[in-house]
């Protein structure tokens, strides 16, 4: 589990080529979420958006108020004032009713059923969580064929991803478009990533966007 990893036991992982990028996705599940549900998120991350419905909570306590919500269960109160959660609210009762219904619901991307012979004591949260799990799986799968093909005949590797990111193994040849490209194709349909760069996996620095724009 590399994503588990120490500090200094990631500093084992070291480019081959000239240096290591790590593509992290901004609040992955909650957009995963608004993708399906068709919420725009406005431009920057979306924990400073969803900010603003909490009063005047910093950064790190909307991210962890929504995630709470997200995985926990969604307050009536929240259902009210948030347009967000009140979709994803919608989403978890549209879900649960067709679950009872049909005994199983599908994946977003690749219409892959979930049978409730195969999933025991669920719930309506439950049944979400797992819904996103499983659609954050398919998209990493169409991304990472994407970029494998961006990649063809390139020096520059996809060398690992941890669920919301990817760790690239940079071929300065390849030039700086080539990392755009990367973004591109990460940030599709209006996904955020923050960019880190570093000579091992365990001392990575965030990159600013704008030098790379």
């Amino acid at each position: 589990n590399f994503a588990a990893l120490t500090e200094s036991k990631r500093r084992a992982i070291v480019p081959k080529n000239d240096m290591l990028f790590e593509f992290d996705y901004d609040a992955y599940h909650l957009r995963l979420i608004a993708d399906i549900v068709d919420y725009q998120f406005p431009e920057g991350p979306a924990h400073e958006h969803l900010a603003k419905f909490y009063g005047s909570e910093d950064y790190e306590e909307s991210k962890a108020k929504s995630f709470q919500y997200l995985y926990g269960g969604i307050p009536p109160d929240v259902v009210q004032m948030n347009p967000f959660f009140s979709s994803v609210d919608d989403l978890s009762h549209i879900l649960w009713e067709q679950f009872k219904q049909q005994k199983y619901i599908e994946t977003p991307i690749y219409k892959r059923r979930m049978m409730a012979c195969n999933l025991q004591e669920m719930n309506r949260n439950k049944l979400l969580n797992y819904l996103i799990q499983a659609t954050e799986t398919e998209r990493n799968i169409k991304t990472i064929i994407k970029i494998q093909r961006y990649l063809y005949k390139k020096k520059t590797s996809l060398i690992l991803y941890n669920y919301d990111s990817f760790l690239f193994d940079y071929c300065k040849e390849d030039g700086l478009e080539l990392l755009k490209g990367i973004m591109k194709i990460l940030e599709r349909n209006n996904f955020l990533t923050k960019i880190k760069m570093g000579m091992d996996f365990g001392q990575m620095v965030v990159l600013e966007r704008e030098k790379l724009l």
